[in-house]
């Protein structure tokens, strides 16, 4: 069994997205497998969300600050960002001397101080990057510590000393395992990031709970059609769901939609002035849900919309639409493309096309058939992509770390869809 150090900029119950949860569903997994895991995670907490009082005794601290408050990236005097830093190292040293972990597992490292993984290089603990996104690309941009020194080798050697923190990145590919989320994620890092394609390097696919999503023994008889249209998660621009609101006015007038999640609040008040703008204020809702209770808002919806317009590195939230036997129109960009197939378990529709959409959504509506096959081979993609499998997956990558792949690493994950 493996002491396992995870490091996030945030962990629930505090969350905006998928990748903390992911972070969260393979850890809880891997403690019941027997492995001894603590997270150190920021001081980020949700207004209306609170955390169990007990949390430190089970292995979360949140410790840590980072460069980021309420959607915005923050840019700190130099007084306040070097408080930060050594706060930050301080919280790491302890987590170290604490559980002496045999691997630390980092995950969403963006707005974080990246001096923690310069520390966890230098005490030569095996590294390995759960990349559910490219921050290897961004986040030195944005991490205003180490921006300072970019490209200055001697300032950083200078100041290093007198700070008593790091001010130089390790080179990643050179002493971490890279662990993509997707084909076009390892693509994009690879292609963006500073450092040379990692020598140690696989694709691993996430996937959904099928605990709180449980799939049935066979696909369930056709449901009515009601023109319930649903969208969830984070509230963000990229997201479109603007482009599925314009969507909706080209539908007939019984079509409603709701929208499930949470995020940037100005990007919500503009899709609230769109909604009036349109007339469509008796026909789109906004909510939240937990994850006990989003099953009943995917089986309760007709059709499930994934509108992103920008390179989404994988996407769970149609997974779960599928698991609950709820067809799914989406644009299938970036990683999600790699298990949205046209035809078989989804509808594509070009990005920022609100009148393809509608034209998806009316295909649905009138082809009971169509409808039917695209439930089954959803089911079948979300029974390829469960949890369990990616905590199995996470499990082998992590296992292997710790013995410093001394059999080498575990090869990429090939998905069966069809």
């Amino acid at each position: 069994m493996a002491r396992i150090l995870v490091v996030s900029n945030m962990y629930p119950p505090h969350h905006l997205g998928g990748y903390e949860l992911a972070c969260r569903d393979v850890m809880d997994r891997l403690r019941e497998r027997g492995h001894h895991v603590e997270i150190l995670t920021t001081t980020m907490r949700l207004p209306d969300v609170r955390e169990p009082a007990d949390e430190r005794t089970r292995g979360i601290h949140r410790d840590l600050e980072f460069y980021w408050d309420d959607h915005r990236l923050v840019s700190p005097p130099l007084a306040r960002r070097l408080a930060i830093e050594r706060g930050n190292q301080r919280a790491i040293a302890s987590a170290i001397a604490r559980l002496k972990p045999d691997v630390v597992s980092a995950w969403n490292m963006g707005a974080m101080s990246l001096g923690l993984l310069t520390t966890v290089v230098e005490r030569r603990i095996p590294l390995v990057l759960m990349l559910l996104d490219e921050w290897p690309w961004y986040a030195p941009n944005i991490d205003p510590w180490m921006r300072m020194f970019d490209g200055r080798g001697i300032l950083g050697s200078i100041v290093r000393p007198l700070a008593g923190v790091p001010t130089a990145l390790p080179d990643l590919g050179e002493h971490a395992a890279f662990c993509y989320i997707s084909e076009m994620i390892r693509r994009s890092v690879e292609r963006k990031s500073r450092w040379a394609a990692p020598k140690t390097a696989g694709v691993v696919y996430c996937g959904i709970n099928t605990e709180e999503f449980p799939l049935p023994a066979e696909p369930p008889p056709p449901r009515p059609w009601r023109w319930k249209l649903l969208h969830v998660g984070r509230l963000d621009e990229r997201k479109g769901i603007h482009v599925l609101i314009d969507a909706l006015a080209q539908l007939p007038q019984e079509a409603t939609l709701d929208i499930i999640g949470r995020g940037d609040e100005r990007y919500a008040e503009q899709l609230r002035a769109q909604v009036a703008r349109l007339g469509l204020t008796d026909r789109v809702t906004f909510g939240v849900a937990d994850r006990l209770g989003l099953r009943g808002r995917y089986t309760a919806a007709d059709v499930f919309v994934f509108p992103v317009i920008w390179e989404e590195p994988l996407g769970l939230v149609p997974l779960e639409a599928m698991a609950c036997a709820t067809p799914v129109v989406g644009t299938g960009t970036g990683g999600s493309g790699e298990y949205l197939l046209d035809g078989v378990n989804s509808l594509i529709v070009p990005t920022e096309n609100a009148e393809a959409t509608a034209d998806a959504i009316r295909r649905l509506a009138e082809d009971p058939s169509l409808r039917e096959r695209l439930v089954a081979g959803g089911l079948r993609a979300a029974a390829e992509l469960s949890l369990d499998r990616y905590a199995d997956i996470v499990e082998e990558w992590h296992v292997a770390a710790a013995g410093r792949f001394a059999t080498g690493h575990p090869p990429d994950r090939r998905l069966a869809l069809r």
